[in-house]
């Protein structure tokens, strides 16, 4: 049952959730842990909620395509997933909404509420209509990035040029990854904007960068680019490219992203190289153990 579970969850890519709040909270300066703890705690909410919600809204056509996930295989009712989905998106507004009323009162305390209901919205919005629909893929980039805004809208500097190059940048590459993925159990074609926009990030960084760069710069930068490529290279399959074995190992790329970000934004400190890298390893090492998507 904790198998599955985690295999509902993706629990693997939990710590990809964890990276983008701590990114965020670096590039705002964030002080209080307490707060940190919420956004960490909400987020993680958040993300699981909406796994099961897309297990449950999806189990008509996992039970034809992929029979093998928990709920066609029968080890867990429909109902339960459902009432799970509901309760963690629940609990999961309420700890990010709780940050914002932390902070003096004002309009601004209803900030992080607000962008956390943008969360739950396009969660459901995606995981009830994402099968043939065009724009769906800007709903699950928008879950993301939306998170970077909630974290910058709890504290008094608020949100910046900074928190906007970041909530960009996740969103196309989000963005780019879901098109991607929308061939994975269907015709495997190859959706190139969708690679543009993957590397859309790097060629931003580099131009961000164009006046030199630093060495956490060149480090998170080379990181980046090598594990994206690594991840092109080892999804071929007798010279053919087979975008379900993209996926897994692109999401993982999320912690050196953020890395990326920071460094880009010249806010990269040698812990950071080490804190995100551990994030890294700990998606990759566990997506051995619990399927990416």
């Amino acid at each position: 049952m904790l198998r599955t579970h985690l295999t509902l969850a993706r629990a693997s890519n939990l710590p990809t959730v964890w990276s983008n709040i701590l990114c965020a909270w670096i590039i705002v300066g964030g002080y209080s842990t307490l707060q940190l703890a919420s956004y960490l705690v909400g987020a993680s909410l958040l993300y699981i909620g909406g796994m099961y919600l897309n297990d449950y809204c999806d189990r008509e056509i996992d039970a034809l395509q992929r029979a093998e996930r928990p709920i066609p295989t029968g080890k867990i009712a429909a109902a339960t997933v459902r009432n799970f989905a509901f309760a963690q998106l629940a609990l999961g507004f309420a700890a990010i909404a709780w940050t914002g009323l932390l902070n003096d009162p004002g309009p601004t305390q209803w900030l992080p509420s607000a962008f956390a209901a943008g969360v739950v919205l396009c969660i459901v919005l995606y995981d009830t209509n994402h099968k043939g629909n065009p724009i769906a893929p800007i709903f699950m980039a928008a879950c993301r990035a939306l998170l970077y805004l909630a974290v910058a809208s709890a504290f008094a500097n608020g949100i910046d040029a900074n928190n906007l190059i970041a909530t960009g940048t996740i969103f196309v590459f989000v963005m780019g990854v879901t098109f991607l993925a929308r061939t994975e159990a269907t015709t495997n074609a190859i959706d190139y904007p969708a690679l543009a926009m993957i590397a859309a990030p790097a060629l931003g960084a580099i131009y961000y960068n164009s006046h030199g760069f630093t060495a956490e710069q060149t480090a998170a930068l080379a990181l980046f680019i090598a594990w994206i490529a690594r991840s092109f290279l080892r999804a071929r399959v007798d010279g053919r490219l087979v975008i379900g074995k993209t996926i897994g190992p692109l999401l993982a790329s999320i912690p050196l992203l953020d890395l990326t970000i920071l460094a880009t934004l010249s806010l990269a400190t040698h812990g950071h190289l080490v804190l995100f890298a551990v994030l890294f390893a700990l998606t990759t090492a566990a997506q051995r153990l619990i399927p990416a998507t």
